[in-house]
């Protein structure tokens, strides 16, 4: 348990991911109030009923942050019943891979829907309120780097590639007003868990800037 999270409320998206989960638990296990967001109900279910289990302090939501009506209604939600959100971690991603020339157009649209259109609707709910109380931290994680080029992943780079420009476009914007923005890309995934409490613990860690991506 750290003190330092007994009081924070942290707000997950793709917390059924591999990697999700296992932010979900770590920050959970040092004391903060995860809210816990995933489109997928029966694993989302499952997580809750595991941490819970553990005595922690987890909530679920099962939503499509595709759709920016569902993303600010959760958001309204969560601080009504919860109180104000004081972190937010975006991982929620798809991932269809494939050569670049066989990438249909469903498989670009859904990529861009995903890893860019629930990353801004997220952040925008999220820092829009962050921005009125002068703090607040928001993380960025993507599910693979995508720094170097690889062949077979060239939608979601390109997808991963815009969410992370707007993530440190966002950071400049609203850094004056209190509010600490990073990217965490998971160069080495055995180590995204502690960077991600090592950023919210302390949000000046940030430096508004993108970490290892």
């Amino acid at each position: 348990m750290n003190a330092e999270f007994r009081h924070k409320i942290v707000l997950i998206t793709g917390a059924c991911s591999p990697l999700g989960a296992e932010v979900v638990e770590s920050l959970a296990g040092q004391g903060a109030l995860v809210v816990a967001v995933d489109s997928d109900g029966a694993r989302l279910a499952d997580l809750v009923e595991r941490l819970h289990a553990q005595r922690l302090r987890i909530a679920g939501r099962q939503i499509d942050v595709t759709s920016s009506a569902a993303v600010d209604a959760l958001v309204d939600q969560v601080e009504r019943e919860f109180g104000e959100i004081d972190a937010l971690v975006a991982m929620a991603g798809a991932l269809r891979p494939g050569p670049a020339l066989s990438i249909t157009d469903d498989d670009w649209s859904h990529s861009f829907a995903v890893n860019v259109d629930g990353v801004f609707n997220i952040s925008r709910a999220v820092a829009t309120r962050m921005v009125d109380r002068t703090r607040g931290t928001i993380i960025m994680v993507p599910a693979h780097a995508v720094a170097v080029p690889r062949s077979g992943i060239a939608a979601y780079a390109a997808s991963r590639a815009a969410a992370i420009a707007y993530t440190e476009c966002l950071a400049v914007e609203v850094a004056s007003r209190g509010v600490h923005c990073a990217v965490v890309a998971p160069t080495d995934v055995h180590r995204v868990a502690d960077e991600v409490g090592f950023l919210l613990a302390d949000p000046t860690n940030t430096t508004n800037t993108a970490v290892g991506a």
